[in-house]
């Protein structure tokens, strides 16, 4: 790369490291997940270090950023251009929205409030089934809090035989909201095998059962693993 194209990258890099501070990615990692791509190879293109980056990482960017396609481009090859400016006159209205379906972590704390405006909801109705609004947002709850429940379950049990005593009255209290809010959730039936309430299921369906609970096993390992690292430095289990 010669001085010149050295340049053209380096105003790139100018130009998105700006823009994407200017619509609140201070952290250069949340932008790189946001738009599919390596922090190695944002630093890269800020850096405007080299050149060689697939379309896909380019048009990723500009996503991002809501740049047009193209923009990229004009930056590089036209020194005079100057990009789309966050909250200015953008094509906003013209471009599809945006739709992330991948999983947002939710805080226990609000996972745990869900549980309690379920017991009081349910209390109120004198344990008779509601309608209309009130039992769609009640199934709704159930379905958001049983990850969180089954996590819970998966940590304390023999898959298939036998729950630890303590967490029991926990699961029994939430399988009753269930079966009042949300009776044909899929969750329950795999709940319901976990802690041994469900021995007469089909080879098939125990195999997926033992599938599904050897891989949120072999999740829970690598969180800790990740947890023990700091940098290059491994630290021991506790």
């Amino acid at each position: 790369m010669d001085s010149t194209e050295r340049g053209n990258w380096q105003r790139l890099g100018t130009a998105i490291r700006k823009a994407r501070i200017d619509i609140g990615y201070t952290n250069r990692e949340a932008f790189a997940d946001a738009c599919n791509v390596s922090v190695r190879v944002l630093a890269d293109i800020e850096a405007g270090s080299r050149d060689n980056f697939s379309d896909r990482v380019l048009g990723g960017l500009e996503e991002g950023l809501a740049w047009p396609a193209g923009t990229i481009d004009q930056i590089v090859s036209d020194p005079g251009f100057q990009p789309p400016v966050p909250g200015g006159s953008t094509d906003l209205v013209f471009r599809p929205p945006m739709y992330n379906r991948r999983p947002v972590p939710v805080d226990v704390a609000v996972i745990e409030r869900s549980i309690t405006a379920l017991t009081e909801a349910h209390r109120a109705s004198d344990g008779k089934k509601v309608s209309g609004v009130e039992a769609t947002l009640a199934a709704a709850l159930v379905s958001h809090c049983w990850p969180y429940v089954l996590r819970l379950l998966e940590d304390n049990c023999l898959p298939g035989r036998e729950l630890h005593p303590a967490v029991r009255p926990l699961y029994e209290a939430f399988a009753k909201l269930s079966d009042w809010a949300s009776p044909n959730d899929p969750s329950a039936r795999y709940a319901q095998w976990l802690v041994g309430d469900a021995r007469d299921v089909t080879d098939a369906v125990r195999e997926r059962h033992m599938q599904r609970w050897s891989d949120a096993r072999r999740a829970v390992r690598g969180r800790r693993t990740a947890e023990q690292v700091e940098g290059d430095v491994v630290r021991p289990p506790r």
